[in-house]
């Protein structure tokens, strides 16, 4: 197991409070500053902890965006596709994608903090790479996703399935990209009926095709 694995390993063992004194002053300078700019000295300075005992839990400030944005994710409500994998039709599937994205766009007028992280993430490429591991299995959940549309009939399967999670992926992160942007200076109702309208523009592409044009 790699010295990166071990130590977050042993972050996951504390309380809550123990990681919150790291993550909440964590937060605060991702927040305010953007992965990039972001000092891991100031973090340590506002949380009063020494380089030495934060290594034992962190290999770097990679790791601590990635557990910061993983834990305000998990804050913000649970965006969870487990309903739409055991659809019994191709309705119920898209509903339940529907509500997956309805949540989201519910997280984010909800959690200021979550939002903001979204936005890094989306804005910075090192922040991508830092959260890189999260990523990948995101990806794979989108395979399982487009595989459980497809044995429904609810998702085309014309196309190659990598295509298919290529395009899936990218629309969301515009559509992530997107309300993380602008949802703050909208009323909750004004977001939620965008939204709705919105999702036409991830599902339309994976609906099935009877004719295909030429």
């Amino acid at each position: 197991m790699s010295c990166e694995s071990e130590a977050r390993k042993r972050f996951a063992a504390l309380s809550d409070a123990d990681r919150s004194h790291w993550l909440d002053a964590a937060e605060a300078e991702f927040c305010a500053h953007g992965f990039e700019e972001a000092s891991f000295n100031r973090i340590l300075a506002a949380a009063k902890e020494s380089k030495g005992r934060t290594y034992h839990y962190f290999a770097g400030k990679d790791e601590m965006f990635r557990a910061t944005l993983e834990r305000r994710a998990r804050l913000a409500g649970s965006i969870d596709e487990t309903a739409a994998l055991n659809a019994k039709d191709a309705a119920g599937f898209w509903a339940e994608i529907a509500s997956v994205c309805d949540r989201l766009t519910v997280a984010f007028l909800a959690d200021a903090a979550f939002a903001e992280l979204a936005r890094i993430l989306h804005r910075e490429a090192a922040a991508r790479r830092a959260f890189a591991e999260p990523l990948k299995a995101l990806e794979r959940r989108t395979e399982a996703l487009i595989r459980a549309g497809q044995s429904l009939g609810a998702v085309r399967d014309d196309l190659p399935l990598r295509l298919l999670v290529t395009v899936a992926l990218d629309l969301a992160a515009s559509i992530d990209r997107w309300f993380a942007d602008n949802t703050g200076a909208m009323t909750d109702a004004e977001a939620s009926a965008l939204s709705a309208r919105a999702f036409s523009l991830l599902a339309a592409p994976f609906l099935p095709h009877s004719e295909i044009p030429t």
